[in-house]
């Protein structure tokens, strides 16, 4: 029998996640970091709200698979960040984190850890949201190459159509050439 808790190994980061981990904290970005990047996750960090608007305006790709937001920071709060990213990219997954005993009020349904938390539970929170985004960027890929395939085998099917128009003048042309040698090689009739 093995003394593995099931619990903590049920859950793994899938290897290339990306995490943004936005906090005003660099020791906690920085021991994050370290925790994560050994288990082949990409760790992108942001030491405010707005810095973090910043990096996923420029992830025009959208290979940020969850937001992990300090509720408590200057310039642009966690709260605040999480209502725009709910409000503009509702498919990113975000993640509260806090040490406060009080939350905002106005903080809206999102998973929380509370600081300080144990890997295991960053594990457990995060590891399902990496999968079902990862799982909807899988759909959004499938979609778009169905896409382009329809549109291709629609532009093919454009392409047979002017072909077979092309050739059905052939076809009258073919037809009014016979019907011409036709009445050259029919005998005069006479009266």
């Amino acid at each position: 029998m093995s003394n593995v808790d099931p619990q903590t190994t049920c859950f793994r980061i899938p290897d290339g996640a990306t995490l943004l981990i936005v906090d005003d904290d660099s020791s906690l970005r920085r021991s994050l970091r370290r925790m994560l990047e050994p288990e082949r996750i990409s760790v992108v960090e942001a030491a405010d709200g707005e810095q973090a608007i910043r990096v996923i305006e420029r992830d025009e790709a959208q290979l940020l698979d969850v937001v992990l937001a300090d509720l408590m920071m200057p310039v642009v709060s966690g709260s605040e960040l999480i209502a725009v990213l709910m409000q503009c990219r509702p498919a990113l997954p975000v993640v509260a984190m806090s040490a406060a005993v009080d939350l905002p009020p106005d903080l809206l349904p999102v998973p929380f850890l509370r600081k300080p938390f144990e890997p295991e539970e960053l594990v457990r929170t995060v590891a399902p949201l990496v999968l079902e985004s990862q799982a909807m960027r899988r759909r959004a890929r499938q979609t778009r190459a169905d896409a382009a395939e329809s549109r291709s085998l629609a532009e093919r099917q454009r392409v047979i159509a002017k072909d077979q128009m092309a050739h059905s003048g052939d076809l009258m042309i073919a037809l009014m050439e016979l019907r011409r040698r036709m009445a050259l090689q029919r005998p005069l009739l006479s009266w």
